[in-house]
């Protein structure tokens, strides 16, 4: 590289205009970071916003049923009231029917009280006949005993004693048969008064149940006038619900447009201030190529040098057979399980471990400010990395996306500037992945590797552009 001859007087605005383009080159880097940021943030919202406004229309379905239900229950309520009127009205009928017949039952219990009382009086009226009968026949025997000593004279009044003792004798068989016969009805009639009784207490019992069950009919027509009362104030509130849930789909639905818009907005900027990132980067790298920037020429130098050392051993185990084309260029990546962010390893894996990570330790060691060299491929895989960015992975996601780089496939905008570029290097500043959710901004050296006149990706040596 041949530097230009420079005005000393000038030399110090000459080297502020790299430092110029490279602080234009971060705040794009940064800018275009935050809109990054914030569309990821918008993406984020309006996956809420979707699962929001599922969570809405669920709910608009839900109170869709409530207001069927609601209806439903309503027509049900007010069939129930009207069956309920019906089912009262004939249980009245039928309580009336039961207050008659209590009452037919109480006059019965008096009716065979009062026939009880007769059947005492028939049966002390059949013992004054018998006793009357009784004594008829003593009377009628007397009469006989004077008519025997009346001799022919009284044979005529014997005869008639003798058809009044047999008149007497006839009463007293009549009246002991009545007697039989009312000590019967007697039995009967206790036995028809003793279940009497126990219907007439039955009769006030069922008087008390009459009483409880037109309670109860009373208070469940009241219980079902008020559900029906409750059935249409449901409605109503889930009338004003499907109003307010119609309001909030408004806004949404709003809310999305707007969203929608402010994306495709940032998006345009974020393309905007990648393209701005680029001139940037373009101009920046322009000067370097045009040695206005020594102290970038330094890092310049140690990036071509690291990346001829890989060349030359690369070139050298090719030639010797310890490694093939078939390695050297192998993308069929495999994952390693289990590794987060994810890591990868293919067929050159354990020669770049063991070939290049020296080279790149030891120019990281030795370029002062320099944060890392490494080289990735075409697709931006990196094999290998140095020995602090390839640490066994702990499982902390901050830790091994600092420190566990090795493997990984990342292939950012300046990687890419870098790749498409036929010039012996580029120069680019861009945003240093650093712990979890973090970043610096680093510039970077971009330095074409080339194998037997085949691209096979680049070397990449980053540092920190306030390392003077």
């Amino acid at each position: 590289m041949k530097p230009i001859n420079i005005d000393q007087s000038k030399s110090a605005l000459l080297d502020a205009i790299p430092d110029a383009c490279g602080n234009v080159t971060v705040e794009c880097s940064d800018a275009a970071g935050i809109v990054e940021a914030v569309m990821q943030s918008s993406q984020k919202l309006r996956e809420e916003h979707s699962a929001l406004r599922a969570t809405i229309g669920e709910l608009e379905a839900d109170q869709s049923k409530v207001a069927e239900a609601s209806d439903e229950a309503r027509l049900l309520s007010e069939k129930a009231i009207a069956q309920l009127d019906e089912g009262t009205a004939l249980i009245e009928s039928s309580l009336g029917e039961i207050h008659s017949l209590l009452e037919l039952v109480e006059a019965l219990s008096h009716h065979v009280t009062g026939f009880a009382s007769a059947m005492d009086q028939v049966r002390r009226s059949s013992l004054d006949i018998g006793e009357l009968a009784e004594t008829t026949n003593i009377l009628a025997l007397n009469a006989t005993i004077e008519a025997m000593r009346a001799g022919e004279a009284g044979r005529t009044f014997a005869v008639v004693a003798g058809e009044v003792k047999n008149l007497a004798n006839e009463t007293r068989t009549a009246t002991e048969e009545i007697a039989k016969t009312i000590d019967t009805l007697g039995e009967e009639a206790k036995r028809v008064i003793e279940q009497i009784e126990q219907g007439t207490d039955a009769s006030n019992k069922a008087k008390d149940s009459v009483a409880r069950i037109e309670t109860t009919l009373s208070g469940v027509s009241n219980l079902v006038g008020r559900v029906d009362s409750q059935n249409d104030e449901i409605a109503r509130a889930t009338g004003t619900i499907s109003t307010h849930v119609g309001r909030v789909q408004d806004v949404l639905v709003r809310y999305d447009d707007v969203t929608a818009s402010n994306e495709a907005e940032l998006g345009r900027a974020q393309n905007k201030m990648d393209a701005l990132e680029h001139t940037a980067n373009d101009m920046f790298d322009h000067l370097v190529h045009a040695g206005m920037s020594p102290n970038d020429d330094v890092m310049v130098d140690h990036a071509m040098t690291a990346a001829k050392r890989v060349v030359e051993v690369t070139e050298q185990a090719l030639e010797d057979g310890t490694l093939t084309q078939e390695q050297l260029f192998d993308k069929d990546y495999q994952p390693i399980e289990g590794t987060v962010p994810q890591r990868y390893t293919s067929r050159i894996t354990k020669f770049a471990d063991e070939h290049w990570r020296p080279i790149f330790d030891e120019t990281t060691d030795n370029a002062i400010g320099c944060v890392a060299t490494v080289c990735g491929d075409m697709n931006g895989f990196m094999p290998s990395h140095i020995s602090k960015r390839s640490q066994e992975p702990t499982g902390d996601l901050e830790h091994d996306t600092q420190y566990c780089r090795n493997g990984r496939i990342i292939l950012d905008s300046s990687d890419k500037a870098g790749l498409e570029s036929d010039a012996s290097y580029r120069m680019s500043v861009f945003r240093q992945e650093g712990k979890a959710g973090d970043y610096y901004v680093v510039r970077s050296v971009y330095v074409p590797i080339v194998v037997d006149g085949k691209r096979w990706g680049d070397l990449k040596l980053a540092y920190m552009s306030d390392h003077r």
